[in-house]
């Protein structure tokens, strides 16, 4: 199976090429998410997904309310390549089916530990990004930004920073896998719905309800998966 070049790492070869050439210098703040994504002509979980790489390894000072800014080399880690601090962003794309496998084991107990240790603000984040992706299907606009904001924000709250870590790492297969299953007829809306109510769960702090839902949520998005493999066999 060819390896497909994840679009966050040609966004973040770019990106790091400004700093090399010191386009960008210690202290220069960035322009925004929505800048970045259409100087770049892509998407902003793409951009974010960069972003946070770049943050991970030190490159970065991201500053909710202030922006983004580049910070000295003293801080910058060189040790690991930086690709993915798991190198999961070279895996290969299109394997929907392992990739939901992998989901259905980790997603539900995610769900139902952000439901336990899931702060105010994080679980606020939560329902907000179910709420928004309601928003900007209803008004026709790109909705996997909040999608997979949605489950970042889970994987924060879950106070594990493995899990959000891989979650991170494989956002690129979790983005290729929505442009396929947004082709299957009320996918995007039914997806929509699940956020809500799991966010709802998580909000009252009724983690075997988040469990559940999360389950059936993915259990609808393999049900759709079917559908899309059984369109192509035809």
């Amino acid at each position: 199976m060819a390896i497909k070049e994840l679009a966050s790492t040609k966004v973040l070869t770019e990106l790091m090429k400004r700093i090399d050439q010191e386009e960008w210098k210690a202290g220069d703040k960035l322009p925004s998410l929505a800048a970045l994504a259409m100087e770049l002509q892509v998407g902003v979980s793409t951009v974010r997904e960069a972003l946070r790489i770049m943050e991970n390894k030190g490159y970065l000072l991201i500053e909710h309310g202030r922006g983004m800014f580049v910070r000295s080399p003293n801080y910058w880690q060189q040790d690991r390549p930086l690709d993915s601090p798991l190198d999961l962003t070279r895996l290969p794309v299109g394997d929907l089916f392992s990739l939901l496998e992998f989901r259905g084991v980790l997603e539900p107990e995610m769900a139902a530990m952000a439901a336990e240790r899931g702060s105010p603000g994080q679980i606020r984040n939560i329902k907000e990004a179910a709420s928004k992706m309601i928003n900007d299907l209803a008004a026709g606009e790109d909705y996997f930004a909040s999608d997979i904001s949605f489950h970042d924000y889970i994987a924060e709250a879950c106070s594990n920073e493995v899990m959000a870590t891989v979650m991170k790492g494989i956002s690129d297969l979790l983005l290729e896998s929505r442009r396929k299953t947004t082709r299957i007829s009320g996918s995007p809306e039914r997806a929509a719905h699940f956020h809500m109510l799991i966010a709802l769960a998580i909000e009252q702090r009724n983690a075997p309800l988040a469990r559940e839902m999360m389950k059936a949520h993915l259990q609808d998005v393999k049900q759709d998966s079917m559908k899309l493999k059984g369109s192509a066999e035809a």
